[in-house]
């Protein structure tokens, strides 16, 4: 039940942890992808803010040209307005969305009295600038009616210079087309401290705030930002605050909902498997139980039928035909088969119970070795097979229960001798290997088959289990070997190649 609560954890973790890094990735894409939508938004607000900035300049620069003599008229006529009021009428028909419109000298000084005040001094400033150097940069300008931006052109042949200021709302058309939801596009004028000059929603006047210039918290949130060419703007986009926390809360309520359904199916199966696991444990030990009522029912009968028909073998019961005879010795190996099988499966019942007492003493190695294989030689004669002892040192020594470990041998002898090669030499050897003994009985014949490996020293395992198989056997031998090794603090294994041969060995602890 360990092994499976233990694999379910680590199911479990590893599908947590899966998911984590499915949403770590989709949160990364997901800020990707806002980056795109920033990068693409900023520079097509740059680039038709630009496109619109230039057009205005041609167009202010084209009524110029165009109405020259009305506009040379009103520079020579200063202190008659007429001629500026029929000016400002041309505007109003060429630019329907204009604000102010005055002319200046060639120093960019006002020729005409603002009595409307809508000539501030930023437009002053923009227009000696532009008096001196031919260059303008717009930037908006406050006013009581209106927030503006100026476009200035000179008059004819340096006669002065055309001053056309328009409404800022008109460039709050452009970042709304481009902006997309869960963003924020403005125009900030970056040389004064980021201040915002225009958004979505027009000229920063119609924004409800104190401080018009970006807080640290609003900094932190820009996605892209690119320079308004020929301005002192920049367009920069910013994502809204709640739109990645939102989709990472998100995230993580998926996460936690599919981690809550993983830890509810986890315990239904863990349920079942209990279930299923008590089921199984109660049937095993029933088998086992009957297993060793039956064993212990079947060993006296066994007993007297074996020894009777070794009686009647061996002729101490009187002349029997030959005919008889041969029925009786085949009676007599099967009830050894079963004796052999009874006894196996008393031991197997005892050492799972943990009721089989080892009687450990010090025993050489050598000796014991060369009973065993002396003990073993009739079994091998036959099978037409040679048991070969390899030198043993002499000082090798052991803590065993002798019984116990001549079992393991004759055990590994027997299987070796049965699935050897015809006329096989099976060889015992032992190797020193630090602080234990590692004896191996290697036979030379077709090797284990692959898909039988991984269950050799299983309960009941036979590589063939058919009913005509050519090797009889019960299936415990081998599980028996493992199970007193195991007691004796060693361990066993094997190696195989098909058409080679098998080693099976076991290992014992040295004598301090």
């Amino acid at each position: 039940m360990r092994s499976y609560v233990s694999v379910l954890l680590i199911m479990g973790v590893l599908v947590v942890a899966l998911l984590v890094l499915i949403n770590i990735s989709r949160y990364a894409d997901y800020r990707a992808y806002h980056n795109a939508i920033a990068l693409s938004s900023t520079q097509g607000v740059a680039n038709e803010i630009t496109r619109f900035v230039d057009e205005k300049k041609r167009l202010v620069r084209l009524f110029a040209a165009q109405n020259i003599e009305l506009i040379r008229k009103a520079i020579a006529h200063t202190d008659d307005e007429l001629y500026l009021g029929q000016l400002q009428s041309k505007v109003a028909e060429f630019f329907p969305n204009f604000f102010a419109v005055t002319l200046t000298d060639n120093d960019g000084v006002p020729l005409f009295e603002d009595f409307d005040g809508r000539i501030g001094e930023m437009c002053k400033q923009d227009l000696s600038g532009f008096a001196s150097s031919g260059l303008q940069a717009p930037r908006i300008h406050p006013n009581h009616e209106a927030y503006h931006f100026d476009v200035l052109a000179p008059v004819g042949d340096a006669e002065g210079i055309l001053f056309v200021s328009f409404h800022a709302d008109i460039l709050g058309g452009t970042l709304q087309a481009a902006q997309t939801p869960g963003h924020q596009l403005m125009l900030v004028y970056d040389n004064a401290s980021k201040l915002i000059e225009v958004t979505a929603d027009g000229a920063r006047i119609n924004w409800s705030r104190d401080d018009y210039r970006l807080s640290d918290e609003e900094l932190g949130r820009i996605l892209h930002e690119t320079p308004v060419e020929n301005t002192v703007w920049k367009s920069i986009d910013l994502h809204v605050p709640a739109l990645f926390a939102n989709f990472r809360h998100q995230l993580n309520t998926q996460l936690i909902v599919i981690a809550v359904s993983l830890a509810i199916v986890f315990a239904i199966m863990l349920v079942y498997l209990r279930r299923e696991e008590r089921l199984r444990e109660r049937a095993e030990r029933h088998k086992d139980e009957f297993l060793s009522v039956v064993s212990h029912e079947l060993r006296t009968p066994l007993t007297v039928i074996r020894g009777a028909l070794a009686l009647i073998t061996g002729g101490k019961a009187g002349d029997i035909s030959d005919k008889a005879k041969d029925l009786c010795v085949r009676a007599l190996h099967n009830t050894e088969r079963l004796t052999i099988l009874v006894n196996d499966l008393l031991d197997v019942r005892k050492i799972e119970a943990g009721r089989m007492e080892f009687l450990l003493k010090e025993t050489n190695l050598k000796s014991f070795l060369e009973k065993c294989v002396n003990d073993n030689k009739p079994y091998g004669d036959q099978h037409d097979t040679t048991f070969v002892l390899h030198p043993v040192a002499d000082d090798a020594r052991v803590n065993i229960d002798e019984v116990r470990i001549a079992q393991v041998l004759a055990n590994l002898l027997s299987n070796a001798a049965k699935y050897g090669a015809e006329q096989d030499t099976v060889d015992i050897c032992v190797d020193d290997i630090g602080e234990r003994y590692k004896i191996s009985v290697t036979d030379h014949g077709p090797g284990i088959p692959e898909e039988f490996r991984s269950r050799v020293f299983s309960k009941f395992a036979q590589a063939d289990a058919s009913n005509d198989r050519k090797v009889k056997g019960t299936g415990l031998g081998l599980h028996v070997v493992r199970l007193i090794a195991e007691q004796h603090g060693g361990s066993v294994g094997f190696t195989t190649e098909t058409g080679k041969g098998t080693t099976f060995y076991f290992e014992l602890l040295k004598v301090a």
